[in-house]
């Protein structure tokens, strides 16, 4: 930790001074998990009966201070004082979730660094692995995204929290020159969408679904993207490959600027290469899948071999459009 984290920790054993309070109002709202059987063995904890239905309905009163041996040496009986004493104002959690909260940022010279406990709610010790986080913005506007490797916190204990410093690299940000007034610090997985810069929206399946370098690439297209017009709705072409099966996938990325969500059952698109002849033509069943107002979202459609109409196609530029009726 860096000297201003710790001077920020450091309080006077005994009673709570005027200024403690003021810590609490930097507590965010918790980013929950809620492990599986399966999951916890993706972590790499360890083994033990599954969480009955019981144990994840009950919620924890506490989560007491478990510190790294690290902390437990760099620290004084003054600063564990004080986050014993931020841990205990967080709300209780229910069982079976491991949640991260994050409770003071910092500026730091590669970038911000972020304060926050790792709380875990398993009836067992967890060791967590390498894991995407991010910072939010103005509610769920992404503003930085960074892999960490969670093993650094070594074993935490069942229904105990582990306070971390996380620093996120400059490099990582996907905004610049935003006040960071209303953050948080949450797992990606956690997070049920996420809005990119320019309004990029990300359903649960694709943040899991996603490579690093897809979600980068994502990333990096709607930052440069030129914004819509009023009412404009548009397709976007950002990657093609052929599988194995000799089908043709193309993930396209639906743009929304008119001021009404978009709803689609079917969904008619024709394929062209570079050569502006049709390569294929298909029918997609989307079983409504949704655009909101002011947002773009990416999806994969899957042109199948028997709707190829032209073989070896130039790809190195390629587009869709959808039939004129």
């Amino acid at each position: 930790m860096l000297s201003f984290m710790k001077n920020w920790l450091k309080k006077d054993q005994g009673s709570l001074k005027q200024e403690d309070t003021e810590l609490i109002g930097d507590i965010r709202e918790e980013s929950v998990l809620s492990f599986t059987k399966g999951e916890e063995k993706e972590q790499e904890q360890s083994q033990s009966e599954p969480i009955s239905k019981e144990q994840k309905e009950t919620g924890l009163n506490d989560t007491p201070l478990s510190l790294h041996s690290s902390w437990e040496m760099e620290l004084d009986a003054g600063q564990k004082y004080a986050l014993s004493f931020m841990l205990s104002e967080l709300p209780p959690m229910a069982s079976g979730n491991v949640s991260l909260a994050g409770m003071k940022i910092f500026p730091h010279e590669d970038g911000v660094e972020i304060m926050a406990f790792v709380r875990n709610g398993l009836p067992r010790p967890i060791r967590l692995g390498e894991m995407p986080l991010v910072i939010l913005i103005q509610g769920d506007e992404l503003f930085a995204r960074q892999t960490f490797d969670l093993s650094e916190l070594d074993e935490i204990p069942a229904h105990h929290a582990r306070p971390w410093s996380f620093v996120f690299k400059r490099e990582n940000f996907l905004q610049k020159d935003v006040m960071l007034v209303n953050w948080k610090l949450a797992f990606e997985l956690a997070q049920k969408k996420l809005v990119l810069p320019q309004q990029l929206e990300l359903e649960e399946s694709w943040i899991k679904a996603l490579s690093d370098e897809q979600k980068a690439s994502l990333i990096e297209l709607a930052k440069n993207l030129p914004g819509l017009q009023p009412g404009e709705v548009n397709i976007q072409s950002i990657q093609i490959s052929r599988a194995e099966d000799q089908s043709l996938r193309a993930m396209l990325l639906i743009r929304n600027g008119s001021d009404q969500a978009l709803s689609f059952e079917k969904l008619p698109l024709m394929l062209y290469d570079a050569t502006n002849e049709k390569v294929a033509e298909g029918l997609f069943e989307l079983e409504g899948l949704t655009v909101n107002p002011g947002t773009s979202k990416p999806w994969l459609f899957i042109y199948p071999e028997a709707s190829i109409v032209k073989e070896n196609p130039d790809l190195s530029r390629w587009r869709v459009s959808v039939p004129q009726i």
